[in-house]
């Protein structure tokens, strides 16, 4: 699914919402305040997100009895895959060579793990 950046950028806590519906492959505004740590945001609150987020055409709102549940119409993967090829571009002028000796950098990856990391690589 090619992903209109514009459209499908979400915020912080659009994100956090989004990564219990990923996990749960789906869920109510009730399933998401069991998750949501305390202080709980108010029902209408979770409720505005998640229009929020179908007008995004990140979720969808299926029927399940009284409750709608929402679905999820993109993969984590696709996000992220969009999220980082928007950051590659952006932030790294385009450059995957950038973009990676950035993170090799950072995390002072020893060359052992560099290592295992290309040979895990060669594999897939």
């Amino acid at each position: 699914m090619e992903l209109d950046n514009k459209k499908k950028q979400l915020t912080k806590g659009e994100l956090h919402y989004m990564n219990i519906i990923w996990d749960k492959d789906g869920a109510s505004v009730n399933d998401i305040m069991e998750v949501l740590p305390s202080p709980k945001p108010a029902y209408t609150t979770v409720l505005t997100i998640m229009q929020v987020l179908t007008r995004k055409q990140i979720v969808e709102p299926q029927r399940c009895g009284k409750l709608h549940v929402f679905k999820p119409l993109l993969s984590r993967d696709e996000y992220i895959s969009s999220f980082l090829e928007e950051t590659r571009d952006t932030l790294f002028k385009g450059s995957m060579r950038s973009f990676l000796s950035y993170f090799v950098k950072s995390e002072k990856l020893s060359p052992e793990e560099l290592n295992s990391l290309l040979e895990e690589l060669k594999k897939d």
